[in-house]
């Protein structure tokens, strides 16, 4: 129901990780003498000459600052890829086949037949319903205001077995995920409390 950032997370392991492989391998390349060849300065004995050289120009201070500013903000948008972000409800293409005809319904419909179904259940009070990801793999995300003496177990139950089955057979595929949140209604003088299912 969320989109993680594992895939974002993953592209920049492997960049990280080649970028520390090649470092490495340079590295390698010139505690055995192999750099030599390309670079008559690196060798292992030498003093690294040409890499001080680039130490002591003058802007190589700028360069450093440049490049601390590129990891800061690399940084940043990694962290900012870390929150989970909701997919985007979009409209719900039914058919296949555009050849007989196209038929589109926006989530927002479907879920307002979903809280009908739910709210004619005697213990709920309330209902919100968000249809999220895709007319293959939709995804149910509930939120329930129940009488504070209904019998929990038994408003799960149906959720479970009436509506989802009936949200199901309107959308035509079988649910791949559903999210159900469940709040005692109470009265104004007590604190409302819910459950996460």
């Amino acid at each position: 129901m969320r989109r993680m950032a594992a895939g974002a997370n993953r592209t920049g392991l492997i960049i990280v990780g080649l970028f520390l492989l090649v470092a490495g391998l340079a590295v390698l390349a010139i505690s055995f003498g192999l750099a030599a060849a390309v670079a008559p300065g690196l060798t292992p004995d030498a003093a690294l000459q040409p890499v001080a050289a680039v130490f002591a120009l003058p802007f190589s201070a700028v360069i450093a600052l440049v490049v601390a500013l590129i990891l800061a903000i690399i940084g940043i948008r990694w962290l900012a890829a870390q929150v989970p972000r909701k997919d985007p409800a979009k409209p719900l293409r039914m058919q296949e086949d555009a050849r007989s005809g196209v038929t589109t319904v926006t989530a927002n419909v479907v879920a307002a037949a979903v809280e009908d179904d739910l709210e004619a259940t005697p213990e709920v009070v309330d209902a919100q319903a968000i249809l999220r990801g895709t007319a293959r793999r939709p995804e149910l995300v509930l939120h329930l205001d129940v009488d504070e003496r209904a019998d929990i177990d038994s408003v799960v139950a149906d959720v479970a077995d009436r509506v989802t089955c009936n949200a199901s057979q309107a959308l035509g595929v079988p649910l791949s995920a559903v999210g159900v949140e469940v709040a005692i209604a109470r009265s104004r003088q007590r604190k409302q409390r819910s459950v996460q299912l």
